[in-house]
């Protein structure tokens, strides 16, 4: 039986708001740095907002996507 194409959307958003997340952390701690690497921020920064662009394929109305990922991290949460 395979997953339902709504499973499969869910999981790659989950995935993305993962990675999201997980960038915004290092991008932070790069930040926190003495002397942070710029070159590495630009490549996380980067990074971030590809993912942000996909993010926004899957929700152009950007309250829409933000209510999905509060859903989706409390979901997260209580796993």
């Amino acid at each position: 039986m395979q997953p339902s194409m709504e499973w499969l959307v869910t999981q790659l958003i989950e995935r993305l708001i993962a990675a999201h997340r997980l960038l915004n952390r290092e991008i932070r701690r790069e930040l926190a740095r003495r002397n942070p690497d710029r070159f590495r921020l630009t490549r996380l920064k980067k990074e971030r907002l590809a993912i942000k662009d996909r993010l926004f394929r899957h929700f152009p109305d950007a309250s829409e996507m933000r209510r999905a990922a509060r859903v989706m991290l409390r979901r997260a949460r209580t796993a």
